[in-house]
């Protein structure tokens, strides 16, 4: 929701490539960003940290292979950390761009009609407070809450919560950090790696996985059933009903000659055979 009151500010603009400075002109809403992307990355105290911490430390004590999810969701935080604040960088810090200078007026909105800006407040209200609800060790309103209907399946220990907790802020500011120095204070460039860059911009190949892996082999199964199953047996059977009852009706057709004589001699005949 913050993000649409950017792109009501900047009359439809969606590319943070044209973006800049908006700090200065809508401090609110970069407010309600900051908060919120500290806690969409899992900055403690805010509600990101309790429920992000809580699925890699549930993944931390499941064994072997949630290790390994584990692992996996500290990258995941590294990246995630990263491009949060690349986003918050590329929008909100510097000087204000040329798009940004033009819209400074705000339409007559300022940063935005009380539609769209209350409910970001509330929202940002409740990132920061929110994750409260639950804190390991000390009390779990919430989990205690869902407990009688949804019995957890893993209970991770004190000690993983809090080891978790540290390894995760940790990948996270390290996250941060670079943003910082490539988007931010530019004392680095972007590394240009093209074949992690390809990775990264195909989604990790996620959509030509899924492609082949469940999308086309349903394709094939379907297209199989409809040549084997429904073609001859369905429809072969209801257009041999309909070619039947039309063969039936156009013989009872024939019969229908119109003339008394005829009927005459039906009705004789039949009475005759009798």
């Amino acid at each position: 929701m913050g993000a649409g009151l950017v792109i009501h500010r900047l009359a439809g603009e969606q590319d943070m490539r044209r973006m800049g400075g908006l700090r200065k002109t809508m401090p609110r809403t970069s407010l309600a960003f900051l908060v919120g992307s500290l806690a969409l990355v899992g900055i403690p105290p805010l509600s990101g940290f309790w429920s992000n911490d809580a699925i890699l430390a549930s993944a931390l004590a499941s064994g072997s292979y949630g290790r390994v999810l584990f692992v996996a969701g500290l990258a995941g935080a590294f990246l995630t950390w990263l491009y949060t604040f690349r986003m918050l960088f590329l929008v909100f810090w510097g000087e204000p761009s040329g798009l940004v200078a033009e819209h400074a007026d705000g339409h007559g909105h300022g940063e935005g009609p009380r539609s769209m800006t209350v409910p970001v407040g509330i929202l940002t209200g409740l990132a920061a407070v929110g994750g409260l609800l639950e804190v390991p060790g000390l009390w779990h309103v919430f989990g205690d809450w869902l407990h009688p209907v949804a019995e957890p399946l893993v209970e991770p220990s004190i000690g993983q919560d809090y080891l978790t907790s540290v390894l995760a802020v940790s990948f996270g500011l390290a996250g941060i950090w670079v943003a910082w120095l490539v988007y931010a204070a530019r004392r680095s460039a972007v590394p240009q790696v093209p074949f992690l860059r390809r990775l990264l911009e195909r989604k990790l190949y996620f959509d030509e996985l899924y492609d082949a892996l469940f999308y086309r082999p349903a394709v094939g199964l379907s297209r199989f059933w409809r040549g084997a199953v429904e073609e001859p047996l369905i429809d072969g059977s209801i257009a041999g009903i309909v070619l039947g009852a039309r063969q039936a009706g156009a013989g009872v057709g024939r019969a229908q000659t119109g003339f008394l004589r005829s009927y005459l001699l039906a009705i004789v005949a039949s009475a005759a055979a009798s």
